[in-house]
């Protein structure tokens, strides 16, 4: 699967509450959806509330455990 490497907020255009594009490509490749899930969605000065987290999930078409999202959010990226 192609994934971003880098899939934050700032890289994400939105227009009428839909996303219309993703920028910034440089960390895209192929891996594990898992690894752009939780970078996604951190909670980062109350950028996502839980009702913007929920349609992520839901437009992204995929869903990560509490775990899934430790693992990534808490360890993986602190090595980047």
């Amino acid at each position: 699967m192609l994934i971003h490497g880098d899939y934050t907020i700032d890289n994400v255009l939105v227009h009428d509450g839909q996303i219309t594009a993703a920028i910034d490509w440089s960390g895209g490749t192929c891996g594990d959806a898992h690894y752009d899930m939780p970078l996604a969605v951190r909670f980062e000065d109350g950028t996502f509330t839980g009702k913007e987290r929920a349609a992520f999930f839901k437009g992204y078409d995929k869903q990560i455990s509490q775990g899934e999202f430790c693992y990534f959010a808490e360890g993986l990226y602190e090595f980047f």
